[in-house]
């Protein structure tokens, strides 16, 4: 049985060793199959997204919530902000960077599983569907519980990648208590998805998490949404399912759909 630290503490994972191959990809791949299957959430560092690209699209975010109510404009149908100048610029190249960070991520846990490295994007991930969305949360916002506590799921689709303020304000359920996520310097935090977690039979887990802002300034999160293909057919990985696999796998019917969003959080919530 693997001990802990009290009170546990999350895995750091540097993902530039990734790119060095062999030995160094098994061994990312080991770290990131058990922070997967221990927490289903880890921080990676070394995952290639430029930092000056992640503050100047935290920057052009902040400056959207400043402007006057009247100012903002409404999402348009593809959910960028067009009046905001090179914050759609910003998107297309952070997501970008972010969907090949993610297509990086399976490959890894694929290696972990033992399956093919191709293994997901062959089945799941060839044409993934992405969301971006860009939070603004208020100065007092008490603890939000995901809505995996009542039976739902907050998050869908395969991983969530997020981008957290320097203050932090993420807590994971782990061990029947609520353990901190602490900033890492340069990192995104990784959750497994509900859909990782099924495909898996429960190997990885899909955490339960929370957000909260006590800090008594206003916060950013950005968090990227990495989901299969739309026309993917999701079936438990053959490997790990506890009963026969079904005949038939079931259709993928999407999540949140594709693009980007920047919003506020009520307080009241």
């Amino acid at each position: 049985m693997t001990s802990f630290v009290d009170p546990p503490r999350l895995p750091t994972i540097d993902l530039s060793l990734f790119d060095l191959g062999d030995p160094w990809r098994d061994h990312v791949a080991a770290q990131v199959d058990w922070a997967s299957g221990t927490f289903g959430l880890f921080h990676i560092v070394g995952h290639g997204v430029d930092a000056g690209l992640i503050d100047t699209l935290l920057e052009l975010s902040r400056k959207f919530v400043v402007q006057e109510e009247s100012a903002k404009s409404r999402a348009h149908p593809d959910g960028l902000l067009a009046d905001l100048p090179g914050f759609r610029d910003a998107v297309h190249e952070y997501t970008t960077a972010m969907t090949g960070l993610g297509h990086k991520l399976m490959t890894a846990m694929a290696r972990g599983l033992r399956l093919h490295d191709s293994y997901f994007v062959d089945r799941f991930t060839g044409k993934p569907a992405t969301l971006l969305r860009i939070l603004d949360y208020p100065i007092a916002l008490p603890p939000a519980v995901s809505q995996r506590d009542k039976g739902e799921s907050a998050d869908r689709g395969l991983l969530t990648i997020v981008k957290q303020g320097d203050e932090g304000g993420q807590q994971v359920r782990f061990g029947g208590r609520w353990l901190e996520v602490p900033a890492v310097a340069g990192a995104l935090l990784c959750y497994v998805g509900p859909v990782l977690e099924r495909l898996t039979s429960g190997r990885y887990v899909s955490p339960v998490h929370r957000l909260s802002n006590n800090r008594g300034s206003e916060r950013l999160s950005m968090s990227f949404y990495f989901e299969p293909d739309v026309h993917a057919q999701l079936q438990p990985i053959a490997e790990f399912a506890r009963a026969p696999v079904r005949a038939e796998p079931v259709q993928w019917r999407g999540g949140r759909g594709s693009g980007a969003s920047l919003s506020r959080i009520s307080a009241s919530r």
